[in-house]
């Protein structure tokens, strides 16, 4: 079981700290609990094949990335003209440059703040934090360079990029019931049929088989944790249709 740790500094997980995919010895684990014994044949490489599954079909399902990088990494992304912009989800952010145009070398913005939401993931970067009377302390106008100034391409992001610190509590059980709930499937499954009525004398027995990911709630579990955390479907250039922050 993962080791216990502190929670995420966006409130999203308290408690042990799941910062790795479930691995075949939790499985395992999840099937000796309900009571399942896999054949024989079944081989590590098999179930670590079928987690590496399990744990692709989250990533591609939901269009997140859960588990933060292990280095800063940079991207790119098409500046608002505002001074707010959206990003991937990060758990840190180190810096922020605009990428000049042609012989223009660009410049780096000092002043941008990654905004922290109780329970959300943090995607949002806004820079010249504070009211029009703060700014005029200084006695200057409003500067470019608290803005993140439209066109193609032209913001560098720097930084740790990831849905969290670690992965939710909920999605990392659901994805260890998945994977268990698959191997279950596979050993319960027989090529000769199952037996769905059997008669000896005047006593009749009828049995119906049920799927082990449905039977122990394993499946429904995951389907239920994969529409919770779906990416949002309503695309980021969709949502600069709503009226511009200054």
């Amino acid at each position: 079981m993962p080791s216990s740790g502190s929670g995420s500094a966006s409130g999203i997980l308290a408690g042990p700290a799941y910062t790795a995919w479930p691995t075949v010895a939790d499985m395992d684990t999840r099937l000796a609990d309900a009571g399942i014994t896999l054949r024989a044949s079944v081989t590590s490489d098999r179930k670590q094949e079928l987690l590496a599954a399990v744990v692709a079909e989250v990533g591609h399902r939901t269009g997140r990335q859960f588990l933060p990088d292990a280095s800063d990494t940079t991207r790119v992304y098409d500046g608002s003209g505002t001074a707010e912009l959206e990003v991937d989800e990060m758990v840190s952010l180190t810096s922020v440059a605009v990428i000049g145009l042609q012989s223009d070398p660009g410049y780096s913005l000092s002043d941008v703040t990654l905004v922290d939401e109780p329970g959300q993931p943090r995607n949002r970067l806004v820079t010249g934090r504070g009211s029009l009377p703060a700014l005029a302390r200084s006695g200057a106008a409003w500067p470019v360079r608290h803005s993140f100034p439209a066109g193609r391409q032209n913001i560098r992001v720097t930084g740790k990029f990831g849905y969290a610190a670690a992965i939710p509590a909920d999605l990392w059980s659901a994805v260890a019931d998945e994977a268990a709930a698959r191997l279950a499937a596979e050993a319960l499954f027989r090529p000769s049929g199952q037996v769905q009525e059997w008669r000896e004398a005047d006593v009749m027995k009828r049995f119906r088989l049920v799927d082990a990911g449905d039977g122990t709630r394993w499946t429904p579990r995951f389907r239920e944790a994969l529409c919770r955390y779906r990416r949002p479907a309503l695309g980021r250039r969709l949502r600069r249709v709503r009226s511009p922050m200054i």
